[in-house]
């Protein structure tokens, strides 16, 4: 009841306000009081704060509305639509020249352009908010700066500079006796090391941080300490201790009811029931976590729907409305001449009292002013006719565009959706062919069946690079060649000992072609993990992608025993070489096995020179 009474009293201050300050205040009042219950009608009444606060010509209050309806956009998912809040944001902060706005903005604009995929940039800002906050800010206020600079650089893949900076700092706060200062860098530098697989070292910083953080520390520091500690116990195979800290994160997200803990909570469960090779129970979440995203996917695509509405609705009223102020300025200079003209009746009343031909000439006179009101009348009626055809074509026009633009986006989610849905259908395929190895004894079975995941593997990292992609087409051939290895290396439990350098400038080529150039890789890489390094021995593989003349070269090089002669001048076929040969065929491409020290393997291929064969 109490609830209801105050939303009824905020409506009302916001149609009784006189100022725009106070419509501006009431309306962030109740976007803020609506954003879980109506997130839409919580940005309409944003959008509307920023329409007053803009009217108010005051920046600190115009900045305030900014920040209120970047919050609410974030909280929506329109993440372009946030970019932009954000930088206006800061050219208000920039103008108010206020260190500490500044860097909150900037630190803001670090957070969207992360959503937007743009980690270079983050990292940017967010080395940019920590600078502006160093020379006249307090020590707390700079160690949450400094946390999240450390946090962007781990989310960018920066690991080894956000332990370095996470280290430096918790070194210069040993002396500190605030325990919580030094627990959450204790924190931070675990989490650093927990995403470069240190799991033993960051189980020594995660301890200190989790008893040093108190019960009253804020929720998302004590669930990132025990998200930590989860993956770190799971790292390690202590799957006990993983289901203690596994069941204190669930706590904590219980207590603050976020959507993102719910599903980080998920992904955890997952990978514990992955480590206690509980298969079953792994699928069964697999599938949760698919829908969640799923869901996740449609929400966002159905509130980009509702926002265009409301976006075309909001047009139309403040059409309707400009032209209502137009028609209120045309009645009240009517009005106004009405009244002089009653103020002149009026005098001639007077005289009409003494001179009765002066009341002839007043009529008269009256006669014609009204004749030539009514003229004017008819004029204005038949201009606001012509504007009126004129607002309902652009309205059809409008709605027109909206359509055309609604079809072109509902495309390009298809076909995200289609290469989500494939990966995750390869990823189901691979659970369930681990799940067939469990009941079988023979080991040539277990061989050809891990050999197939890896492959499966491969085919479901490139779909996932394709729907990663913003354009489906373009992003980082290194990076997709890095995540390939390093998931081959941790199939076959050697990535303590063997050391790989990728190194390559191209973006990522077309599923056409980037599908069987990762299958070569994937079956040169393992063939080098199985074959040229035995008996746990170390070694060094190299792998080089550049464009050569008219197409492109891939050299593969390892420093095990090589080829021999035979592999060499291909009297020696195995499956994977001729599976090698396939798919270089498909590439327009030919393959050589070269002698010498170590394995190395040279493809040349022109993808784009002609159409692409299917090898036979």
């Amino acid at each position: 009841m109490f609830g209801s009474v105050a939303e009824d009293s905020l409506r009302m201050v916001v149609h009784d306000a006189v100022t725009a300050n106070q419509r501006a205040n009431a309306c962030m009042a109740t976007a803020y009081r609506s954003v879980e219950s109506s997130p839409l009608q919580a940005l309409e009444k944003a959008q509307q704060a920023l329409v007053f606060a803009q009217a108010s010509g005051d920046p600190v209050l115009e900045h305030k509305a900014l920040v209120c309806l970047g919050g609410i956009e974030e909280r929506l998912g329109l993440f372009n639509d946030r970019m932009t809040s954000a930088l206006e944001a800061l050219r208000l902060a920039q103008g108010l020249a206020d260190p500490l706005t500044i860097a909150l903005d900037l630190r803001e604009l670090s957070k969207a352009y992360l959503m937007m995929g743009r980690s270079d940039l983050a990292v940017e800002e967010a080395r940019n908010s920590l600078a502006v906050m160093l020379p006249t800010r307090p020590v707390e206020e700079v160690e949450d700066a400094e946390l999240f600079l450390v946090s962007t650089l781990v989310d960018a893949g920066h690991y080894e500079e956000a332990l370095s900076r996470a280290m430096r700092s918790l070194a210069k706060l040993k002396d500190q006796a605030d325990p919580q200062h030094l627990a959450r860098y204790h924190a931070g530098v675990g989490v650093v090391l927990v995403a470069q697989g240190k799991y033993s070292d960051a189980i020594v910083h995660l301890t200190q941080a989790e008893g040093g953080l108190p019960a009253s520390a804020p929720a998302q520091d004590r669930f990132e300490v025990q998200e930590a500690l989860t993956k770190a116990h799971i790292g390690l195979g202590r799957t006990k201790e993983a289901r203690t800290s596994l069941g204190n994160a669930n706590t904590v997200a219980e207590e603050t009811g976020s959507w993102s803990h719910r599903h980080r909570i998920l992904e955890l469960r997952y990978g514990l029931a992955r480590a206690e090779n509980e298969w079953r129970e792994a699928v069964g979440l697999l599938e949760s976590i698919k829908q969640a995203n799923d869901s996740l996917l449609v929400a966002r695509a159905d509130m980009q729907t509702a926002r265009l509405q409301m976006s075309f609705r909001m047009e139309g009223k403040e059409k309707v409305n400009a032209e209502l102020r137009d028609e209120n300025a045309r009645s009240a200079e009517i009005i106004a001449g009405t009244t002089m003209y009653n103020k002149v009746l009026l005098f001639l009343s007077l005289l009409l009292c003494v001179l009765v031909i002066a009341l002839v000439f007043t009529g008269r006179h009256g006669r014609r002013v009204t004749r030539r009101l009514k003229l004017k009348n008819a004029v204005v009626k038949r201009q606001h006719d012509e504007i009126h055809a004129k607002n309902l074509e652009l309205q059809r026009q409008n709605l027109r565009l909206a359509e055309t633009l609604m079809s072109e986006e509902e495309k390009d989610l298809m076909i995200k959706e289609i290469h989500h849905r494939v990966k995750n259908n390869l990823q189901v395929v691979d659970s369930l062919l681990q799940l067939q190895t469990i009941d079988s004894a023979d080991p040539g079975i277990a061989k050809v069946v891990r050999e197939a995941q890896g492959r499966i593997r491969s085919m479901a990292l490139v779909h996932e690079q394709i729907y990663r992609s913003n354009s489906g087409a373009k992003g980082d051939l290194r990076f997709h060649l890095e995540k390939l290895v390093r998931n081959i290396l941790a199939a076959y439990g050697a990535h303590d000992r063997i050391s790989v350098q990728v190194d390559t400038t191209l973006p990522t080529f077309h599923m056409e072609c980037l599908l069987p150039l990762t299958l070569v890789v994937n079956e040169l890489f393992t063939n080098a993990v199985k074959y040229a390094f035995t008996n746990h021995a170390p070694g060094r593989v190299t792998i080089v992608v550049r464009a050569a003349g008219n197409g492109y070269e891939l050299l593969f090089h390892d420093d095990g025993p090589g080829f021999g002669t035979q592999a060499a001048d291909g009297q020696r076929t195995t499956f994977g070489l001729e599976l090698v040969k396939m798919l270089a065929e498909q590439l327009n491409g030919k393959v050589r096995y070269l002698t010498g020290a170590g394995s190395t393997v040279h493809l040349t291929f022109v993808p784009d020179a002609i159409p692409l064969r299917v090898a036979s």
